[in-house]
C-alpha cells in the first residue's frame, strides 16, 4: 500500500535527535499499540542524558516492531469528509516529509503518511525554500483529499506563515509555490517541531530519486529567465558570476540562507531574508538581480546616462537591480554629477535671522525706490523700523543729490537716525552717499546684491503701495489722492505686530482721520517689546518650515559655483560653469573671488557648493538615527507652527531681514 510505503523505507536512527522524532511520531498512534512503553523503552534508553549513542540488536528489534505496529491498517483511519483535516509537512536537509490527519471527537487519526528524498538541485535550497516546497509538495501530494475543502496545514518553520499569506513579498522561487497554493483552501499555521510529526518522514524515510528531475523543474527555468533579463545593460552575465562569487557579503549570504548563520557582513540583507534566493552564482532578490560590490559604481553610470533625475534614476535601477543602500548611492551619485550641478535648483534658504525691535523710534530706517510708474515718477520709501512709520516722496530724479534732499526733508521733521538699510542702487552705493552717512553720523548698511529679503520691512510695504496704485489706476483716480488717503489710512491703524499705530510708536498720539475716535496716548511698556519677538518667532517658524530651511555649512575656503542671475537664454544653466572659493562669511553674506580675481558678494542661497559630497551612512542604524531626529525636530516645528498660525500674521513678518556691512568698491 503506497501509504505505508514511507514507512516501510524507515532507516534506523544514526543521532539522539532522530530517535526523539521517530518516537514523536510513534506516540502520536500511539494508542493503538498494545505494550507501548514495554516496545518503546529501549529507543528511549537512548534519549537520557548523557547516555552514550550505542545502536545493538536490541533497538534494532524494536524499532522493527513499531514500524509494523504503524504499518497495521488499524493504526490508520478512512477519510471522513466531516471531519476537521490536518495536513502535517517538514523538511530535513534530504528529504521532505508528510502526514494527512483528521480529528473528530474521538481525536486524532493518521489517513496517510507521504516522503519525498530531494534532489540534488533542491538540496541546494536555502532551509526556508526546502520547508515551503514540502508545503506545496504535500498539498498536491494529497490532491485527491484536499482540492475544494478548508484544511489546515501545519508547518515547524514560523516564516512560512507569512509568506503564504496575502502581503507577502516572497523570492521568486518560493513565488511561484505561493501561487500555485491559491487554489487550495489552505490556513497554514505554525507549531514548534517537537509537536511535528512529519519530522521522522522527511529524515528517515528512503526513497528512490533516479531521474534527478526536481518536483518543480520548471520554477528553476523561472528563477534563470529573472537572472539573465534582470542583467544591466553593457553588464555581462559572466561578470555578474564571477564577481558575485568572489564577493565576501553575498557569499556570507549564501551561508546564511543555508545555515541560518547570518555574520556581520550579511547582516544589511537579514532584512530581506524571505525575498532572497540563488539562481548559480547569482543572488536575487524576488525578480531583480543584486549585484556585486565591484560592479555597483558601473551601473550607477550605467543608470546615469542621459542625466536623469533622481526618481527616475531609482525607478530605473529598482527595475532590475537591488543592493544595500542603494537609494542613498544614487542620491550621492547624482549629487556628485558636475553636469547636474550646474542645472540643479538653488539652496534652500537659510533660516530666517529676525531683527530685533529697536529700543526707541526712527534709529533704524529702511529705505528704496517704487517705480517707474506710467507717469514716470518713482516713489522713494522711508520705513522706521520700530514703528513701523511710513515716509513717501515722490520724484522725477533719482540721483544721488535729490536722494540726499529729500532725505533731508524728511530728517527735518524726525531728525538723524543712526541707521539706514539700503540695496545696492546706484544713489545709495555711491561716494557721495556714503560721504553724508558718515558727515552725519548714519551707519550706512546696504543689503546683498539679488537678496531683497534681507530688507524685506521696505519690500514689504512697496507690495502693499503698488497694490494701492494698482487699484487707482483701474478706477482711473488721481493716484497721488489715493496715496495720501493710504498713508493717513495706514499711520493710523494699529499695526497687526505692535497693536499700535505707527503715529503712536512715533510721535507718541494718534493722529486724528475722518473716524472718529476717543484714544489717549499710551506709554510704551515691555509687552510691546514681548509680543514683537514672540510674532516675529511665529514668522520665522512658519517661513522656514513653507521654505525647507536649512543651515548651510559653507565656510572659508569653499569652492563654489555662483548662480546666473541674468539668463541669455533657455538653457542658460542654473550655475555658471566657473569655479570661485568663499573668502569671507557672515550669516548669509558671502564674499567669494574668482580665478581671475574678481570679487563678488552674494547670498549663500546663490551659491552652490562644490567641495563636498553626501556621505553614505556607514550603518543602517546611523541612517535609522538621523530619521528618527529629523521625525522629532519635525513634530515639533509642526506643532510650533500650530500655535502660531492661531494669530493673524502679516508677510512682512515672514521677509528675512540680516543686518550686513557697508559694500566695498570691489565688490559687485
Amino acid at each position: 500500500m503506497d501509504k505505508l510505503e514511507s514507512i516501510r523505507n524507515f532507516r534506523e536512527p544514526r543521532t539522539t535527535e532522530e530517535v526523539r522524532s521517530f518516537l514523536g511520531l510513534v506516540n502520536y498512534v500511539g494508542r493503538f499499540i498494545p505494550d507501548l512503553a514495554t516496545l518503546t523503552f529501549p529507543l528511549r534508553r537512548l534519549t537520557n542524558l548523557g547516555q552514550k549513542y550505542v545502536w545493538r540488536f536490541e533497538q534494532q528489534i524494536a524499532f522493527d516492531k513499531l514500524k509494523e505496529h504503524m504499518m497495521n491498517p488499524k493504526t490508520l483511519g478512512y477519510f471522513n469528509d466531516e471531519d476537521r483535516t490536518q495536513l502535517v509537512a517538514d523538511a530535513s536537509p534530504v528529504g521532505l516529509g508528510a502526514v494527512l490527519i483528521q480529528i473528530n471527537n474521538q481525536g486524532p487519526r493518521i489517513i496517510a503518511y507521504a516522503s519525498k528524498s530531494l534532489s540534488e538541485v533542491e538540496k541546494r535550497y536555502a532551509q526556508i525554500e526546502k520547508e515551503a516546497l514540502a508545503l506545496v509538495w504535500a498539498v498536491e501530494r494529497f490532491h485527491f483529499y484536499l482540492y475544494g475543502r478548508t484544511f489546515e496545514l501545519i508547518t515547524d518553520h514560523k516564516p512560512l506563515q507569512t509568506i503564504f499569506g496575502p502581503r507577502s513579498k516572497p523570492c521568486a522561487r518560493i513565488e511561484r509555490w505561493v501561487v500555485r497554493l491559491q487554489a487550495y483552501k489552505a490556513k497554514v499555521i505554525y507549531k514548534p517541531g517537537k509537536s511535528n510529526v512529519a519530522d521522522p518522514l522527511s529524515r528517515l524515510a528512503i526513497t528512490s530519486n533516479t531521474t534527478g528531475i526536481t518536483f518543480d523543474e520548471f520554477s528553476e527555468y523561472y528563477v534563470h529567465w529573472i537572472a539573465s533579463n534582470a542583467m544591466p545593460i553593457a553588464l555581462k552575465l559572466t561578470e555578474i558570476e564571477q564577481s558575485s562569487n568572489i564577493d565576501k557579503s553575498i557569499q556570507s549570504v549564501r551561508v546564511a540562507l543555508d545555515q541560518g548563520i547570518w555574520s556581520e557582513e550579511a547582516q544589511p540583507f537579514k532584512l530581506f531574508a524571505t525575498e532572497l534566493c540563488f539562481a548559480g552564482k547569482i543572488l536575487l532578490r524576488g525578480n531583480r538581480m543584486v549585484i556585486p560590490e565591484s560592479l555597483r559604481k558601473q551601473t550607477l553610470e550605467l543608470a546615469h546616462e542621459g542625466h536623469p533625475g533622481m526618481t527616475i534614476m531609482k525607478q530605473r535601477l529598482r527595475a532590475k537591480v537591488w543592493w544595500p543602500k542603494m537609494d542613498l548611492q544614487v542620491e550621492q551619485h547624482i549629487k556628485n554629477c558636475r553636469g547636474c550641478m550646474l542645472v540643479a535648483a538653488p539652496s534652500a534658504p537659510e533660516p530666517m535671522k529676525r531683527r530685533e525691535l529697536p529700543s526707541g523710534p526712527w534709529q533704524h530706517l529702511a529705505v528704496d525706490f517704487l517705480g517707474p510708474l506710467p507717469s514716470s515718477h518713482y516713489l522713494f520709501v522711508v520705513v522706521d523700523y520700530f514703528s513701523r512709520y511710513l515716509e513717501i516722496e515722490i520724484m522725477t530724479k533719482i540721483d544721488t543729490k535729490e536722494t540726499i534732499n529729500r532725505l533731508e526733508i524728511i530728517f527735518a521733521r524726525f531728525g538723524l537716525p543712526l541707521s539706514i538699510t539700503a540695496d545696492n542702487g546706484p544713489q545709495f552705493s555711491s561716494v557721495e552717499f556714503r560721504v553724508y552717512c558718515e558727515s552725519n553720523n548714519i551707519k550706512l548698511i546696504n543689503t546683498i546684491p539679488y537678496w531683497p529679503q534681507q530688507n524685506g520691512e521696505v519690500e514689504r510695504q512697496n507690495r502693499s503701495i503698488l497694490k494701492r496704485l494698482t487699484i487707482s489706476q483701474g478706477i482711473n483716480s488721481n493716484w497721488i489722492e489715493d496715496l495720501n488717503k493710504y498713508l493717513l489710512m495706514y499711520r493710523s491703524t494699529p499695526h497687526s505686530t505692535t497693536e499700535k499705530t505707527p503715529s503712536e510708536m512715533l510721535l507718541g498720539y494718534y493722529i486724528r482721520d475722518k473716524l472718529p475716535c476717543i484714544y489717549q496716548p499710551k506709554e510704551v511698556d515691555e509687552e510691546v517689546i514681548e509680543r514683537d519677538k514672540e510674532m516675529k518667532e511665529k514668522g520665522k517658524l512658519y517661513a522656514d518650515k513653507r521654505h525647507h530651511a536649512k543651515v548651510n555649512h559653507m565656510s572659508e575656503g569653499d569652492n563654489v559655483l555662483v548662480k546666473n542671475m541674468i539668463k541669455s537664454n533657455k538653457l542658460t544653466p542654473t550655475f555658471g560653469s566657473e569655479s570661485c572659493k568663499v573668502i569671507k562669511r557672515k550669516g548669509g553674506d558671502v564674499v567669494i573671488a574668482s580665478e581671475s580675481g574678481a570679487k563678488y558678494r552674494r547670498h549663500i542661497t546663490h551659491l552652490q557648493d562644490v567641495s563636498k559630497s553626501l556621505q553614505v551612512a556607514d550603518n543602517s542604524n546611523d541612517t535609522t538615527n538621523r530619521k528618527v531626529k529629523e521625525s522629532v525636530e519635525e513634530s515639533t516645528v509642526n506643532s510650533r507652527i500650530k500655535r502660531a498660525v492661531q494669530q493673524p500674521i502679516y508677510m512682512q513678518d515672514y521677509v528675512q531681514t540680516v543686518d550686513g556691512d557697508t559694500n566695498k568698491d570691489s565688490l559687485k
